[in-house]
């Protein structure tokens, strides 16, 4: 990560602190990935197991 790079992520970050809304959709965009990731490996645990 170059210097211009750091610098663009952190004015991102403080802009989204900043807004109570943006950070509110950050936070809920991450739950959700959050979720479709524990889905996806329950998913693979299962065909994991059928394997056995």
């Amino acid at each position: 990560m170059n210097k211009s790079n750091k610098s663009e992520i952190s004015q991102l970050v403080e802009k989204v602190m900043l807004d109570p809304i943006l950070l509110r959709r950050l936070s809920n965009r991450v739950y959700e990935l959050m979720l479709e990731d524990l889905r996806n490996q329950r998913d693979r645990s299962c065909n994991y197991k059928g394997l056995l």
